[in-house]
């Protein structure tokens, strides 16, 4: 009993030193992200914008790390970043030290993009995603596609990625992000896509951020399981990701889990898919890494896992 409170008490006291400080600071962010979900609200109401800033407001008391908001949230006129869209928003990111991801037709080069523009703590701009498949009536509308290989934004809490609304459509703009490192992928839509994007989220092991113009906007988890949703009694909704978690097969690794948490107690959390023969494992000490347990117990990640016994089933095919 004395030995599990110390270690509840080094989980405590790791996580109260972090808040505060920089993510960059912490060897395991545990971040805090906010979704706004414009359910309700007309897209032709002269203030939408200030009903949907409402909103964003009212999340500032979850303390987030990074908020997001809606595909083309401000209404159809683009404008060129930073504009007065971005300068209401870069305030807010100043005055709530978070980063803030928006959705906002723009323009540069001559053309206009269906874009998501990052901004950081600072309220300064950090890039701008353009949406790489827009919809005919889009294109029609002289909506220009944007790159087809996606970026990732560095944040001090870790490489990330955007999606927005039709992109669902193509699986490899996601499998690209997650090859570029990104473990959060934020989804700006029209609508919620549950499905596809819970999908998605499995598919690439990444948290996935959704925010919609209607109906809900959703949190995902890396297992595609719904973490948070906005809803009837609060359009925007909050949760905490420990960005370092990651998935593994039971195969070879079912002792080594029992003695993570045996050691590390309320440090970690070990989540068991027993149907599916799978664990997560998460890291709630900002102090210690997934990356750190897993060279500690010799762990292999589910990909990893994959690769290995590919090869070695193609190693036998070979076999005379």
């Amino acid at each position: 009993m004395v030995k599990r409170c110390m270690l509840v008490l080094i989980a405590l006291n790791a996580w109260h030193s972090c808040l505060g400080q920089p993510a960059s600071k912490v060897r395991n962010p545990l971040v805090r992200v906010v979704t706004i979900s414009q359910a309700g609200l007309e897209r032709n109401q002269p203030d939408l914008i200030e009903r949907t800033l409402e909103r964003l407001e009212q999340s500032a008391a979850f303390r987030p790390d990074i908020a997001t908001l809606p595909e083309v949230f401000a209404g159809r006129d683009p404008e060129t970043v930073p504009g007065p869209v971005t300068k209401r928003l870069a305030e807010w990111a100043r005055r709530n030290s978070s980063y803030v991801i928006f959705g906002l037709r723009t323009r540069a080069d001559g053309r206009v993009y269906n874009s998501a523009v990052v901004l950081d703590r600072d309220g300064r701009v950090v890039g701008r995603y353009d949406k790489i498949h827009p919809t005919e009536r889009e294109l029609s509308d002289g909506i220009h596609p944007g790159d087809p290989d996606p970026p990732v934004f560095q944040t001090d809490f870790g490489p990330i990625g955007i999606q927005i609304c039709f992109d669902v459509n193509w699986w490899e703009g996601w499998k690209r992000l997650k090859e570029k490192g990104a473990r959060i992928v934020f989804f700006p839509a029209a609508y919620p896509a549950a499905l596809h994007v819970s999908a998605l989220a499995l598919a690439n092991q990444v948290f996935v951020v959704s925010s919609t113009q209607s109906r809900r906007s959703h949190i995902y988890d890396i297992t595609g399981e719904e973490l948070a949703a906005t809803g009837r009694f609060q359009e925007w909704a909050g949760a905490v990701l420990p960005a370092g978690k990651r998935l593994f097969e039971v195969d070879f690794h079912v002792e080594k889990a029992r003695e993570i948490q045996r050691k590390y107690g309320q440090r970690v959390e070990v989540g068991w898919r027993h149907d599916d023969d799978w664990f997560t494992l998460a890291s709630l000490d900002p102090g210690l890494t997934v990356e750190d347990l897993i060279a500690e117990f010799g762990l292999t990640t589910l990909d990893d896992y994959r690769v290995r016994a590919h090869g070695a089933a193609e190693a036998a095919r070979q076999e005379k």
